[in-house]
C-alpha cells in the first residue's frame, strides 16, 4: 500500500471516529446565528420575483449546443496572457478536475452524523489533478493543457485571431517491438 494511500485511509478513519464521538452539530450556536442573519437579510431585502431567467436560458442553450456528437471545437491556448495557437478538437475541452465518479462519499454513522471520505478515481488513485483541460483533436490525438500561466478559450466556430493551428496532420511515429 502506498504511503499516500495509507495517509488517506488513516485520515478517513480519524474523521469517522471524530464524527461518531461528536456527531454533526447542525443546530449549534454558529448555525443559529447564521440563520438569524439570513432572516434579517431576507426581511430587509426580499428575494425578487424573476420572470426571464437569462442565466438558466444561457446554461440550457450552452448545454444543448455541446450535446452534439462530432461538433468541431476551436481551442485557443493562452500562455501568460498571449494566445499561442489553436487546436481543432472533437467536442469541447473538459476540466482535468472533472471526474465520472464522486471524489468523496458520505459515510453515515449510528449517532446520526456523517463524515466525508475520499474515494478512489477510476484508475484506483486518490488526489486532485493539476488544473487544466483535456480534449481529443479531430484526428483522435489526446491533448492536455495546464500549468502556471496556462489558460484557454474555446468556440464552436473559428475566431478571427491570427495564430497558428497546432494540430497539423503529422505522421505518427512508429513503435518498434522490443
Amino acid at each position: 500500500m502506498k504511503i499516500e494511500t495509507k495517509r488517506i485511509a488513516l485520515a478517513a478513519a480519524a474523521c469517522s471516529a471524530v464524527a461518531m464521538l461528536t456527531g454533526c452539530e447542525e443546530n449549534g450556536p454558529e448555525r443559529q446565528a447564521q440563520n438569524r442573519n439570513i432572516g434579517t437579510a431576507l426581511s430587509s431585502i426580499p428575494i425578487p420575483q424573476m420572470s426571464y431567467f437569462q442565466e438558466r436560458r444561457t446554461i440550457a442553450k450552452w448545454a444543448k449546443r455541446w450535446d452534439t456528437p462530432n461538433l468541431p471545437c476551436y481551442v485557443y491556448l493562452v500562455s501568460y496572457g498571449r494566445i499561442i495557437g489553436y487546436y481543432v478538437a472533437d467536442g469541447k475541452p473538459s476540466s482535468t478536475r472533472s471526474y465520472i465518479l464522486p471524489e468523496v462519499r458520505h459515510n453515515y454513522h449510528g449517532s446520526g452524523g456523517c463524515c466525508l471520505e475520499p474515494t478512489a478515481d477510476l484508475d484506483g488513485t486518490y488526489g486532485q489533478n493539476n488544473p487544466g483541460i483535456r480534449f481529443f483533436t479531430a484526428d483522435g490525438t489526446a491533448v492536455e493543457w495546464g500549468g502556471s500561466g496556462a489558460s484557454y478559450l474555446y468556440s464552436d466556430a473559428p475566431l478571427l485571431i491570427n495564430v497558428p493551428r497546432l494540430n497539423q496532420s503529422a505522421a505518427k511515429p512508429e513503435v518498434r517491438a522490443r
